[in-house]
Parts: structure tokens; sequence; C-alpha cells
């Protein structure tokens, strides 16, 4: 965490639990997406898009 340093970060994993979510919740003071990737899949476009919404909402 201490490279995104209060910074907006996307962490993109095929797994992703509420473990992950509750250390990133106790260690990042910035907005985080944990975005699930399928492993079967790989990254998809619905996956882009979704991580590009995000990114979109960032801006003011």
């Amino acid at each position: 965490m201490a490279r995104a340093a209060g910074r907006p970060f996307v962490w993109v994993d095929d797994e992703i639990t509420g473990a992950d979510r509750a250390w990133v919740a106790a260690h990042h003071s910035g907005r985080a997406l944990l975005h699930r990737v399928d492993p079967r899949d790989g990254l998809t476009d619905t996956d882009f898009e979704a991580l590009a919404e995000w990114l979109d909402g960032l801006v003011p």
C-alpha cells in the first residue's frame, strides 16, 4: 500500500476474498477497486469496461 500512498488504485485478481477487502480497508485510505477476474477467461471486454467505468468515476 505504500506505493499507492492513499491514491486510488485497482487490484485485479482471480481470487479476492473478504480478507483481501478487510486488508485494503485497514491499510489504504484512498479509493480502491478490487476486481475479480475469472481465471478460465482472463481479462475480458466486460472486465475492461468495468475498470474503465470505475476510473471514469474518479474524474470530477
